[in-house]
């Protein structure tokens, strides 16, 4: 068994919660709007190939602008509010 697999991510003992709001490195205040499990591909045959990747949408104000609809997974995400 790969042992990289096991780990956790950096950051592991962070709760991400819809609804809540949380300081982004690039867009300041953020709020989550959803989390969902993501899919790692989908292959000629529309199998969905499901692996451990959770996605977070935000939305957040940039320089007074509503910026919507922004997406990273959850590691992405975790490293951006650490």
């Amino acid at each position: 068994m790969d042992e990289t697999t096991d780990l956790p991510s950096s950051g592991a003992d962070t709760v991400v919660e819809r609804g809540e709001t949380y300081d982004h490195d690039q867009y300041g205040t953020v709020e989550v709007s959803a989390i969902w499990k993501g899919v790692n591909g989908v292959d000629t045959t529309r199998e969905a190939v499901e692996t451990d990747t959770y996605i977070v949408r935000y939305s957040a104000d940039d320089d007074g602008d509503p910026v919507d609809e922004l997406t990273d997974t959850l590691d992405e995400f975790l490293e951006a509010i650490e």
